[in-house]
């Protein structure tokens, strides 16, 4: 849960709204070296996203378009 306090951090200041993956990576990290750096990151934020979901403070909306989608996710 190395990225955990940064992802409360953004999402707790502003509930309600919705936030793409990309954009918690890019806060989290805005500058990464390289591609692995950026995945590593991503799987992270994607654990601490989860870990929020199981006890209830984030929700998480899959994508509507049928391709190439992205899910958003929302403090509640």
């Amino acid at each position: 849960m190395k990225y955990a306090s940064k992802v409360i951090e953004l999402m707790a200041a502003h509930p309600g709204r919705d936030f793409r993956m990309l954009h918690i990576v890019r806060y989290v990290c805005p500058n990464p070296k390289s591609q692995r750096e950026r995945s590593a990151i991503r799987e992270a934020v994607r654990l601490a996203l989860i870990s929020l979901m199981d006890c209830g403070a984030v929700i998480c909306r899959p994508s509507v378009h049928k391709r190439g989608g992205y899910a958003v996710y929302r403090w509640l």
